[in-house]
């Protein structure tokens, strides 16, 4: 199960023309409490160190987020590890409610994404993503809070993350609160679904038809030209 580059790295509503994508039901952002000094969730997680910037707006709870980790998750893991690109994720966290899920699966899995960075375990970021959107919430049930921080493990952390969902929730709401319907600098388009994807200053068009691998990967060939 960890072969793959990933682990080896260690109310505005909005429907895509070609897919339907997790939308969101947008309204006023309620007060947060203040981030710990060393997170600022407007800013995301940030790995790698390339020219060509790569923002993902994704939830742990969205099965089209899923579907698309799963088309370019490889190539995104490459184009990290051979310097090419810098990946942002900015975790959301609305879908676990839109889908009825009384488990809080979104909220739990971003705040131990948040809380993995947070360690300075970057190379785990990535493969824990991969987990928690293959492991998403089924009719056999959600992840506990034991099995994501064992997801964390097996992606390579080994920083002690007991308290990590606990004590990072408060900025995984925030991030969420902080983005939702919020408009991406240097783009027209709003958080309004996910998953969202933004390469160097470009919204990405996710199809969902086949061709969306080889098109993450020419249009980062794209950036790098430029």
């Amino acid at each position: 199960m960890f072969g793959s580059p990933r682990q080896r790295l260690l109310g505005c509503l909005t429907l895509l023309p070609v897919l339907a994508v997790a939308a969101a039901a947008c309204s006023p952002a309620a007060a947060t409490a203040p981030s710990p000094a060393s997170v600022d969730p407007v800013a995301g997680i940030t790995v790698g160190e390339g020219e060509v910037d790569i923002q993902l707006w994704s939830d742990p709870s969205c099965p089209h987020c899923m579907t698309l980790d799963d088309a370019i998750g490889d190539e995104l893991a490459d184009v990290i590890a051979n310097g090419t690109a810098t990946w942002t994720l900015h975790p959301m966290t609305y879908v676990s409610a839109k889908r009825g899920d009384t488990t809080d699966y979104s909220t739990r899995a971003a705040a131990l994404l948040f809380g993995v960075a947070a360690a300075g375990d970057a190379d785990a970021v990535l493969p824990l993503y991969e987990l928690i959107q293959q492991n998403q919430v089924s009719a056999e049930g959600a992840p506990t809070d034991a099995d994501l921080v064992g997801f964390a493990a097996a992606a390579g952390s080994s920083s002690d993350l007991s308290t990590a969902i606990t004590d990072y929730a408060a900025i995984a709401t925030a991030a969420n609160e902080a983005w939702l319907c919020a408009a991406i600098p240097g783009t027209d388009q709003v958080v309004d679904h996910v998953p969202l994807l933004v390469i160097d200053g470009t919204v990405f068009e996710v199809r969902e038809d086949g061709t969306d691998a080889a098109r993450f990967r020419a249009a980062v060939t794209d950036a790098t030209a430029d």
